[in-house]
């Protein structure tokens, strides 16, 4: 009995201790707690009432509370814009003593509501602008950077580009400027009643690097070496970086020691560089006297040369007709003197005629030239040849001016050679013709009395095949070239005409532009200085020629229906058919340019 009694009881305890995990096990774990509630949405503002406010103002002003009546009437003219609400608005700023904004808000009522306000309110308002047209005046303030903060009498104006116009309260007024980057601006503005002050402020900007000037003390120019960097020649000056710089100079003859400065923001240094002379002397002669010298491929004389030369290579050549050609490669050190003594072997001595000459004026050859050009014998222009018959009193017809370009390339067989040239120009006259006006019929083109302007503009292009003869020596050059070809010049006319009595009547007239074909002659006369072999500058003169009555048109039609117009009645005047050239056109100019080859 007892030992079943004690099976019980541990049976039961042992139930007793299992049963909470074995409920655990069974019961699902509890749901997640619910999510808050959004906040509610904060309710929408309530809408002003404009009637409500503007009674608030009224209060606020028999109070003298003259700010507080300002907020209620803005918040009335915001809600719902009335001349009653701006009223009050310019009111109390006039009661607050802030005269500029009662002014402009007073003249805004007076445009705005013309047609509601009434005569106790008008003649208020007028009252008042006149009143504060004796207290205030207009401040413009100009600025030269877009984005800075502008003050008035320590009040904010705005941020640049301020109003035009601000009206503000006679007296000196501070205007103060500001910009990030900038240094401030501060002036100061002279406002007279009813009159405009106006304050130009140019802001600068704050220094973040120094200013270096930098000149040599020596004859020549030298190449300015900042921190290892050319940055140009001297005379220089620039802007560095804050901090500590080497500063040096060098040409090809000379060098000045590098020199160490401490450069600040907003400062202003002068340093000057000491030059050395560093060139090397190079002197050539040659045993006779004769044959052409040259260092580098450019001539240098004949016969005898003296010269200072960078360090470094350089190359040296002797030529003369009829010798072997001599050619050495130097190389000079800094103040060296390289001399030589040169003897030129013929060439039948140099190995039976197998030596090469002074380079032959034979083979390919080529240049081109800029060229101004001055008309002979004039255009032929109606003007210029039947003054009398348009019925002109007087006419002045100079000649044509211009310029243009050309170039050209061919083959010499030395002296003679052929080539084909292009070349383009272009030139313009004016011509005038003044009128009288005649009695009765006799000259009836003569009417009315004026002066009638013409403008002639050509432009056009020749191609020419030419012959060129040359004639040289080792220093100079000179050719002659002349040949036939064919060209086309485009011409367009301008008249102004201008009635010479009291009603300044006017008149202009532009006709189509015309154009014709021609055959041409091109010619030109040079001299050509050497300054290698094969490359020479030329200068010299060049013509141009053609007939503007060979092909196309060089005429434009009569008008019927131009009239002098302004001051009164329109009056016709006659526009006959013109001219514009006729006959031979010629052109002659000097030029220069450059040739190379052969």
């Amino acid at each position: 009995m007892i030992l079943r009694g004690s099976r019980a009881i541990s049976l039961f305890l042992v139930v007793l201790t299992a049963a909470p995990t074995i409920a655990l096990a069974q019961v699902p774990p509890p749901p997640a707690p619910p999510a808050p509630p959004a906040p509610p949405a904060a309710p929408p503002a309530a809408p002003v009432n404009a009637t409500a406010e503007i009674a608030a103002g009224d209060k606020a002003t028999r109070a003298k509370d003259y700010p507080g009546a300002l907020t209620h009437y803005q918040a009335a003219q915001a809600a719902t814009p009335s001349s009653r609400a701006e009223m009050g608005v310019a009111d109390a700023l006039y009661n607050a003593g802030r005269l500029g904004e009662a002014y402009d808000t007073y003249s805004d009522v007076q445009t705005t509501y013309a047609g509601k306000l009434g005569p106790i309110e008008k003649g208020l308002i007028t009252k008042r602008l006149k009143d504060l047209a004796t207290k205030t005046g207009y401040l413009s303030v100009r600025v030269s950077e877009a984005g800075a903060e502008v003050d008035v009498d320590a009040k904010q104006l705005g941020i640049s580009p301020v109003p035009t116009l601000v009206r503000v309260p006679v007296g000196t007024h501070d205007v103060h400027i500001t910009k990030s980057g900038f240094n401030p601006f501060d002036a100061k503005a002279e406002v007279a009643a009813d009159g405009k002050a106006v304050v130009d402020a140019t802001l600068a900007a704050i220094a973040t690097q120094g200013h270096v000037v930098v000149h040599s003390t020596g004859p020549d120019p030298l190449r300015v070496i900042v921190d290892g960097v050319d940055v140009g020649a001297t005379p220089w000056e620039g802007d560095l970086a804050p901090g500590s710089h080497d500063i040096a100079g060098r040409s090809s003859t000379s060098s000045a020691q590098a020199q160490t400065i401490n450069v600040t923001a907003g400062s202003k240094t002068a340093i000057d560089l000491v030059s050395a002379d560093t060139a090397g002397h190079i002197q050539i002669t040659t045993s006779d006297g004769k044959g052409v010298i040259y260092v580098d491929g450019v001539v240098k004389g004949e016969g005898k040369y003296t010269g200072d030369f960078a360090p470094g290579p350089h190359t040296l050549t002797v030529s003369r007709d009829g010798y072997q050609r001599y050619d050495k490669s130097v190389t000079l050190a800094e103040r060296q003197t390289y001399a030589e003594t040169v003897t030129l072997s013929p060439l039948a001595a140099a190995g039976g005629g197998q030596g090469e000459a002074e380079h032959a004026y034979q083979g390919l050859y080529g240049g081109f030239g800029l060229f101004g050009a001055f008309g002979v014998g004039g255009m032929g222009t109606t003007i210029e040849t039947n003054c009398t018959t348009l019925g002109a009193q007087t006419c002045d017809t100079p000649n044509p001016i211009g310029g243009g370009a050309f170039g050209y390339f061919g083959y010499t067989w030395d002296p003679v050679g052929f080539e084909l040239l292009i070349a383009g120009m272009a030139d313009q006259a004016k011509q005038k013709a003044t009128f009288q006006e005649s009695q009765g019929t006799l000259l009836p083109a003569a009417n009315p009395a004026r002066v009638e302007t013409f403008q002639f503009l050509r432009v056009g292009g020749m191609a020419a095949l030419r012959a060129r003869v040359a004639f040289q020596s080792h220093l100079l050059r000179g050719t002659i070239s002349a040949g036939p070809g064919i060209s086309y010049r485009l011409i367009q006319m301008e008249r102004d005409a201008a009635e010479t009595g009291g009603n300044g009547r006017t008149d202009k007239e532009v006709p189509s532009p015309v154009g014709y074909l021609s055959p041409a002659i091109s010619a030109e006369g040079a001299l050509h200085f050497r300054l290698s072999p094969t490359v020479a500058l030329s200068v010299g003169a060049f013509l141009w020629a053609d007939n503007a009555s060979i092909a196309g048109s060089n005429s434009v039609p009569p008008e019927t229906k131009h009239a002098l117009t302004g001051s009164g009645n329109p009056v016709p005047i006659p526009t006959p058919g013109y001219n514009l050239a006729t006959g031979p056109q010629v052109l002659i100019g000097p030029f220069l340019g450059m040739q190379f080859g052969p």
